[in-house]
């Protein structure tokens, strides 16, 4: 899995989706079509697994803003009458890379992986448990 290739897909569906220029979104400024676009792309990636300080290299900010998105977006799911825009700019984004990411691939492989590793250990105590 290439990092880079992640986000250009994800920036560039983020950019389809709020109506952005795809170049506008990784950029020092904080217009609310731009914060929104980064905190939309950077949620998606720590819900598949990435680090803030992963994501902290790539995008230039220190790692606490994106422990910050990550808060705004927990009380934006909870709420989502607070910032419904988000909401559904998040949920379309997010179906889209679903269907076009290999990394979500990968991790629906890992999973399973890890139920398999589960019914192993599962067995093995059974197996312990009867001898």
């Amino acid at each position: 899995m290439d990092l880079q290739k992640e986000i250009e897909l994800l920036m560039y569906i983020t950019s389809k989706h709020i109506s952005i220029e795809q170049d506008d979104i990784n950029v020092k400024t904080k217009y609310k079509e731009q914060v929104m676009a980064r905190m939309v792309i950077c949620n998606i990636l720590m819900e598949c697994g990435m680090k803030p300080a992963q994501l902290a290299t790539h995008f230039c900010k220190h790692r606490t803003n994106f422990y910050h998105y990550l808060k705004l977006h927990k009380d934006y799911i909870q709420n989502p009458r607070m910032y419904p825009e988000y909401i559904e700019a998040f949920e379309a984004v997010f179906d889209e890379y679903k269907s076009k990411s290999e990394r979500i691939e990968r991790i629906n492989q890992l999973q399973s992986l890890d139920e398999i590793d589960r019914a192993i250990a599962d067995l093995i105590q059974i197996r312990k448990a009867l001898a």
